[in-house]
């Protein structure tokens, strides 16, 4: 099996024989005397410290885990991780799941295969995302590398979040940091921006709002420490949001600004549309009604995935412009995604109901109106208080007095 020693070895012995020096290898990556506790046995690289170090001496990092690494295996991984970075969720799966009847070697290789199977199956809804976590910890940990261990327990999060199973997946991201703390030998500073974000999420999940966003805040301060900016766009976003349910404006236009110059930096397209659906959300808070459907048309225009979201919007502005027929029209666009698994958005998408009910209630249809009324306040019985679930409920209760 490999050990500290045998990976402090190979490390060595490459280094010698391409003439660098500790210092040339190590780099700004890690500290000299790192790289000589590694190389002496003493300490384990973390992967990613691994992958950097194989970078520079001109290897897989395969090679320092294994005394022999399957070529086939570290091409499939290489073409897996292309997809993945493609968001090509089903194919991933459709390589990868075959090959979970047991076939796959106990390598690094392996669980880094896994690692992109579970993730995918939290984009695509498949089953068995738990069980490659499970075989992928075991790899991690037969080689000691405890970091990769806590980054791939850390994947199933996501998968007890699809399950609406909040409590259960904010103890498992706490559980996680404090491994990854204990037993981290550098540190990866995008993991735990990954886990700050992951409990800012679950927390809001779980209407502890303060908490999301002490986590958030978190998040970016280590980010702007570091000056990786990883996920910054996102976590203004929340920031955002959070700000508007709390009815603060200034403070939730403030950090929309601030996810916008992120967005035009990153140059994500999923990025883009959500920053595009906080303006008009934050247009109708201020009460921008015009604006927000000048901004809705423009959006509907792109074919968003979000379009569902833009509906509402649109219908919501159109509702308070006393424009009853074209909000009912839009409004009735309004579905319910498939990944919509977070119960703030689950929420928002319900209030569509609350705001026909209002409309029908204004054109003296009352039956239709509490029918409307009672389908809102039904599905949203369950979830934490928020600005949505408490305009569903005073309309429930306004119509049934």
């Amino acid at each position: 099996m490999t050990s500290k020693q045998t990976i402090g070895d190979k490390i060595k012995s490459l280094r010698t024989s391409k003439r660098l020096t500790q210092s040339d290898l190590a780099g700004d990556d890690m500290t000299k005397s790192m790289l000589s506790q590694i190389e002496n046995g003493r300490a384990l690289p973390s992967m990613r410290s691994l992958q950097i170090l194989a970078a520079r001496l001109g290897v897989d990092a395969g090679y320092f885990l294994e005394e022999e690494q399957s070529a086939d295996l570290t091409r499939l991984v290489h073409d897996i991780e292309a997809l993945s970075k493609h968001k090509n969720y089903q194919e991933v799966v459709s390589a990868v799941k075959p090959l979970m009847d047991g076939r796959l070697p106990m390598t690094v290789d392996a669980a880094r295969l896994m690692g992109f199977y579970v993730n995918a199956c939290y984009y695509t809804g498949t089953e068995g995302g738990e069980e490659a976590i499970r075989r992928a910890v075991e790899i991690y940990e037969r080689f000691n590398l405890y970091v990769e261990s806590a980054k791939v327990q850390y994947l199933a999060y996501a998968l007890l979040f699809t399950q609406s199973r909040y409590s259960e997946s904010l103890e498992l991201i706490l559980r996680v940091r404090d491994d990854y703390v204990s037993k981290k030998t550098g540190n990866d500073f995008l993991f735990e921006i990954d886990l700050h974000y992951a409990e800012s999420v679950t927390l809001s999940a779980l209407g502890q709002y303060d908490g999301s966003r002490r986590a958030a805040l978190a998040a970016i301060a280590l980010s702007r420490e570091e000056g990786v900016y990883y996920l910054t766009d996102h976590l203004y976003r929340v920031l955002s949001s959070l700000a508007l349910m709390s009815g603060n404006l200034e403070e939730a236009g403030m950090y929309l600004d601030k996810a916008k110059l992120f967005v035009q930096f990153t140059e994500d397209e999923q990025s883009v549309q959500l920053v595009h659906l906080a303006e008009i959300r934050l247009a109708n808070a201020e009460r921008r009604y015009e604006e927000a459907i000048v901004l809705g048309q423009k959006y509907q225009s792109k074919g968003s995935r979000y379009e569902s979201s833009c509906f509402l919007q649109t219908g919501i502005a159109l509702y308070h412009l006393g424009r009853d027929e074209e909000a009912l029209a839009a409004l009735s666009k309004v579905t319910l995604p498939d990944d919509a698994y977070h119960p703030l958005d689950r929420a928002a998408v319900f209030t569509s109901y609350a705001y026909k009910a209002k409309i029908y209630a204004r054109q003296g249809k009352m039956e239709e109106a509490r029918q409307q009324s009672e389908i809102a306040n039904e599905r949203v019985g369950k979830y934490p208080s928020s600005v949505y679930t408490q305009f569903i409920q005073a309309t429930y209760l306004e119509l049934h007095a």
